[in-house]
């Protein structure tokens, strides 16, 4: 449907024109009549019509000032000038001033019809073509983040390099200043935050990180069309800032500084969150941006030495040692020492030390981690000698291999090492528990099978594989009574089984279960049972006379 406006002085001329509009071409709906110019522009404004039919020769304002101003104000509508008069310099002017067709009075049906279908689908074209630019600004709008997102990864990762293709990609973006610092942000202790937090709730959190950096960077003067801000996918979230006025790089580090302190205090007040802000140097050129982005993130890594929530410039970053790294081999030696004894409190404070060593050493974080990884295999391996399962423990340190390269400051690492030995620590004593009563009933089992003869504590020891000395403690501490008075105990039980069968003499039964010497036997035995063996029988069968 197309809306349409009738501007003519003549009343008749309007009602024919409605009739033969509406029997010949309904697909137009007639939405106003206007009986002189200024009407027209006034019902057009207010109407918005696809169509206007003028008639040139009106009161006040004529026809072709009409449509002029109606062009002005609503340049899609398209015009048809009517008039009685064939002139040519009329049906010219009517042309320049932007109408679309010229029909002279009186107008036959068929050449009214015809003229308007030929607007009309120029109408349909035209909004057509409104609605395709409508849906691509909009796809634009929405896809702009990804859009600058992209062209920040391709400024810090220094693929670009020609300055056209810059100029054109910060041109669409409006920047108004060329960017020259790097800012890289991170949330400070963000797993520690999110231990129990969905991942919808981790983005929620990066994302009002994100629109807060937004805001902080737009507040202040000139500073929002000159920075591009972009999440990257080492959860920081990169400002390329541009400065103005940066005579040289001092004016340029102070600004950038200002610029950062400014960042981190508009997303204490807003978020509540603490972060850190590492800063690069200012470069003049764009296409360099990428190495302040560098700097930005050695700078950013200091954290681990001068600690969080602050601002660190790359030229304020302390001197790391550029020697060899000289590793404690003396303080692991004596975690190891207190891992393999299962020594959970000593064992905490000698890794304490020793990792207090490692980062007193002042070294790049790259090396810390690589030390603290190698450390953790040799934990592991110590928790192996002291009883722990190898499968579990390869599961644990796949695991926590996983989680190193989150840590960023000394308190992660320390607490990601305390909390993999403390795993370590479990699996071990749960296992080594296992492990002991197995051997216990291993160990029990050979004792009930050979208690008939003589069995010295070291050939049990030998048969479970342990040493005579671990093996008496443990048997000890599993059993809650020593290895001779478990023997005793088997050995009684076994002789009251064959004082059933009277077959048996005491000196047989006390060959029987082990003894020699039947004297000692039933002193044994008396002490026990508070009876003789013979005493003992004589008992038995009395408790039998009576069922």
């Amino acid at each position: 449907m197309y809306t349409l406006l009738i501007a003519d002085d003549e009343q008749l001329e309007r009602q024919a024109l409605r009739f033969i509009i509406e029997k010949n071409y309904p697909q137009v709906q007639i939405v106003g009549e206007a009986g002189d110019g200024a009407s027209a522009v006034r019902l057009a404004m207010e109407e918005r019509p696809d169509i206007v039919l003028m008639d040139i020769r009106m009161p006040e304002i004529n026809g072709l000032e009409a449509a002029k101003s109606i062009r002005v104000l609503l340049p899609d509508t398209r015009i048809v000038m009517l008039t009685a008069f064939d002139e040519f310099s009329y049906a010219k002017q009517a042309l320049s001033m932007g109408a679309v067709e010229y029909l002279l009075k009186p107008v036959r049906p068929e050449e009214l019809t015809e003229t308007l279908r030929k607007v009309a689908e120029g109408v349909k074209a035209m909004k057509s073509k409104h609605q395709e630019e409508e849906a691509l600004r909009k796809s634009v709008a929405e896809a702009m983040p990804f859009i600058q997102m992209s062209f920040v990864y391709d400024l810090i990762s220094g693929q670009v390099e020609e300055m056209t293709h810059y100029r054109e990609r910060a041109s669409f973006l409006g920047l108004a200043v060329d960017p020259g610092v790097a800012l890289v942000i991170d949330i400070d202790n963000f797993r520690k935050l999110t231990l129990q937090a969905s991942e919808l709730e981790k983005q929620g959190m990066k994302q009002r990180l994100h629109q807060s950096i937004c805001r902080a960077v737009r507040a202040r003067s000139g500073v929002g069309k000159a920075a591009l801000v972009a999440p990257t996918g080492s959860d920081n979230i990169v400002v390329l800032l541009g400065l103005e006025n940066a005579e040289n790089a001092d004016i340029a580090k102070v600004g950038a500084l200002r610029e950062a302190e400014s960042i981190r205090s508009v997303v204490s007040e807003e978020l509540g969150l603490s972060i850190t802000i590492g800063v690069g140097r200012y470069y003049r050129d764009p296409r360099d941006i990428y190495r302040s982005y560098h700097e930005a993130m050695s700078a950013l890594r200091q954290r681990f030495y001068l600690g969080s929530s602050q601002v660190i410039h790359i030229e304020d970053a302390p001197h790391l040692s550029e020697g060899p790294f000289h590793y404690p081999f003396h303080a692991e030696r004596a975690v190891l020492d207190k891992v393999r004894c299962g020594d959970r409190k000593q064992a905490k404070e000698a890794l304490k030390s020793l990792l207090g060593e490692i980062f007193a050493k002042k070294t790049r974080l790259e090396t810390v981690k690589a030390c603290v990884l190698e450390l953790l295999v040799v934990l592991s391996r110590s928790a192996v000698e002291g009883g722990a399962s190898l499968d579990k423990l390869t599961l644990l340190n796949f695991y926590c291999i996983q989680r190193l390269n989150e840590c960023k400051e000394q308190s992660d690492i320390e607490r990601w090492m305390m909390e993999a030995l403390d795993q370590f620590l479990d699996n071990m004593l749960e296992n080594r528990n296992s492990m002991n009563l197995r051997v216990m009933n291993k160990a029990c089992e050979y004792i009930v099978a050979n208690c008939h003869r003589n069995l010295p504590l070291e050939e049990v020891a030998q048969t479970v594989h342990l040493s005579p000395f671990y093996f008496s403690r443990l048997f000890k501490k599993e059993k809650g009574f020593n290895f001779a008075d478990f023997i005793t105990r088997v050995r009684l039980d076994r002789a009251k089984k064959l004082l059933l069968d009277p077959d048996y003499t005491v000196v047989r039964i006390a060959t029987e279960v082990g003894y020699q010497d039947a004297s000692y036997f039933c002193r044994v035995f008396r002490q026990s049972m508070g009876m003789t063996p013979n005493q003992y029988r004589q008992e038995l069968r009395g408790e039998k006379t009576k069922v």
